[in-house]
């Protein structure tokens, strides 16, 4: 007989997830373009109905709804006439999601849920995350010197806590890389001019400026590591503005070498796929290296979730996994990550115990920690009781 762990009671916290919009379109084209990262449009229109994941989520919500899961018409007017608020109340209490930590970079403020809307509709804790590059992109379009660009970072940084935020996240992958390097002056000063050309040509900056973007970056975290905030990073899978070659774990060696960053968590992303097995690499060597495995993005089969799932436990110490949807703008995300975690966490450790590698009672307490306890006490959550 096959083990295993039943993990339904536990609340989870979802250690990497972004806003719910506010308004849920019935728009076929715009939810399918949901479901893949292309931005290629025929993507969506021909392509991902015949994936795995579309059709288990599908299948999955015109259950929940009740309306056949083929009718995907009905169930986006259904959707629509219920609204952000109570689809994000039925299915958070549904998925019995505990807690959430917010990208606050995407979507825009402007088209999300405010966060009292989403606590107050769906009654979990909610902390936020800064996004650097967002926020070094508005004040070098803000400074047009260098040092007072400088000033702005030290000041945007500092005291993170105090501003509402529990931590930083980074999307360097998708801007230069993540190998962050330390540049001599001349060089980031003359990134720093290429910038603001580029702002006194469009009026916006895209930071693709790598000597520019590793110093702001470094600035960040010798903040980050005195105020001993997590920083978390997109790792691997994403769209194709993500040179994914340069988006593998490994290439953060450098920040774990750091001994002025010790005391500065480092979150990796979506399990890093597809470089899974380096992530739990790097969680069990480093001190400070967490393992994100994340359940609705990167979009895969369950079997290839499950995949993912025994590498991270099989390598890394479950005290450094977290569990995260990163579901975005649909609730449905957000709550079948959740529901899906547990089944692929579930369904590892009593593959564990079966192996003889530990009992139920250590494999609950395991699921747990990967559920709920560790984003608890990085992020400063409530703490699910035993």
């Amino acid at each position: 007989m096959t083990t295993f762990i039943d993990l339904s009671d536990v609340p989870v916290i979802d250690n990497h997830c972004h806003a719910v919009e506010a308004v849920q379109s019935a728009d076929p084209v715009l939810w399918r373009a949901r479901f893949t990262e292309s931005p290629d449009p025929t993507m969506g229109a021909e392509h991902v109905h015949h994936t795995a994941f579309y059709q288990r989520l599908m299948r999955r919500a015109g259950t929940f709804y009740g309306i056949g899961f083929e009718q995907e018409d009905e169930i986006l007017r259904h959707r629509e006439k219920l609204g952000a608020a109570a689809l994000v109340g039925s299915l958070f209490r549904d998925a019995r999601i505990g807690g959430v930590v917010i990208d606050t970079g995407y979507p825009a403020p402007d088209k999300a849920m405010s966060p009292s809307a989403l606590v107050a509709a769906s009654g979990t804790e909610y902390v936020a995350l800064l996004r650097l590059e967002v926020e070094f992109q508005k004040l070098i379009v803000l400074h047009d010197d260098f040092d007072a660009l400088v000033s702005a970072v030290g000041d945007l940084v500092y005291q993170l806590r105090a501003k509402g935020f529990v931590g930083f996240k980074s999307i360097a992958a998708y801007r230069t890389g993540l190998a962050i390097e330390r540049w001599d002056d001349a060089s980031v000063r003359h990134a720093f001019g290429r910038a603001r050309a580029e702002v006194a040509a469009s009026g916006k900056v895209r930071l693709g400026y790598k000597p520019l973007l590793d110093t702001l970056l470094h600035i960040a975290f010798e903040a980050a590591a005195e105020q001993r905030l997590p920083v978390q990073f997109h790792v691997g899978y994403g769209d194709p503005d993500v040179d994914i070659r340069q988006a593998s774990p490994l290439e953060l060696r450098a920040l774990f070498e750091e001994p002025a960053y010790r005391s500065m968590p480092i979150v990796m992303l979506h399990g890093c796929w597809p470089y899974f097995r380096e992530g739990a690499y790097l969680a069990a060597v480093y001190g400070n290296a967490y393992l994100d495995v994340s359940y609705s993005i990167p979009f895969l089969s369950r079997a290839e979730m499950t995949s993912m799932t025994r590498a991270a436990l099989g390598a890394a110490p479950f005290s450094k996994v977290m569990y995260s949807s990163d579901g975005v703008g649909i609730p449905e995300m957000h709550w079948m990550g959740a529901i899906e975690g547990r089944h692929a966490i579930g369904t590892v450790l009593g593959e564990m115990v079966d192996a003889g590698e530990m009992d139920e009672d250590a494999a609950g307490l395991a699921g747990r920690m990967i559920l709920n306890v560790n984003a608890a006490r990085l992020y400063g959550l409530t703490e699910a009781a035993q």
